[in-house]
């Protein structure tokens, strides 16, 4: 087993506090004060202890609008199966129609169409089910791309497709002028793409809806 994965798999037998300080160190979250929110409060969920004066980080949809997108790369006709599984889970509406659930992403600033809005508490809330939901069902192939057990050939070549694939919904969605895009694009260790799996990874399972929404949050 890499070196990458060991650390990863005794985080998720860890509390909480813990997981939320590793998914903090993601690039994927901002860590400056500026940076947060205040119309949101992270509150005791499903009986997991949460931190009562902490506020929504500024790049929150950002991050979860890029789970998403791992979820597309890995699993044909993504969309479809996101609202098969809103609608079993009892999400709301805005998963009923394409245009609304395009609305709710384009809360992204990295994405070409920007729609200058941010996600209310209960939109990240359903978010982040969704996710955790749709990560569960993923796990098996997350697994085995994050897994070092295989053969490297076959590892590599599993690598090359799925990056391939999600460097092109980057492309295809994302503004490649913004230097962030682009120092995605011609990452070729895709260490940014191993974080994403990771995350998902820590959002399956019992606490994982938890783990993930901590980790959308920073002390106030």
């Amino acid at each position: 087993m890499c070196d990458f994965i060991k650390p990863t798999l005794n985080l998720a037998n860890q509390q909480t506090p813990v997981i939320i300080e590793f998914m903090n160190k993601s690039n994927l979250v901002g860590t400056h004060s500026e940076e947060l929110k205040s119309d949101s409060k992270y509150c005791k969920t499903n009986g997991v202890k949460g931190y009562l004066n902490c506020v929504i980080a500024d790049d929150a949809s950002k991050k979860l609008d890029f789970l998403i997108l791992v979820i597309e790369t890995l699993q044909i006709n993504a969309t479809d199966s996101l609202f098969l599984k809103a609608k079993n889970i009892g999400l709301s509406e805005d998963y009923s129609s394409r245009v609304q659930f395009w609305k709710i992403r384009c809360s992204n600033p990295l994405r070409k169409s920007y729609a200058f809005s941010s996600l209310s508490s209960e939109q990240i809330d359903s978010l982040v089910q969704l996710i955790s939901s749709m990560a569960e069902n993923l796990y098996p192939l997350i697994r085995q791309l994050l897994s070092s057990k295989e053969s490297k050939t076959l590892n590599q070549e599993r690598w090359f497709l799925f990056s391939s694939r999600l460097k092109s919904l980057i492309n295809e969605r994302m503004n490649v002028n913004r230097s962030y895009i682009a120092s995605l694009l011609k990452d070729e260790k895709h260490e940014f793409f191993r974080e994403l799996l990771v995350i998902l990874s820590l959002s399956c399972g019992k606490g994982g809806v938890c783990r993930l929404k901590a980790s959308l949050y920073h002390q106030s």
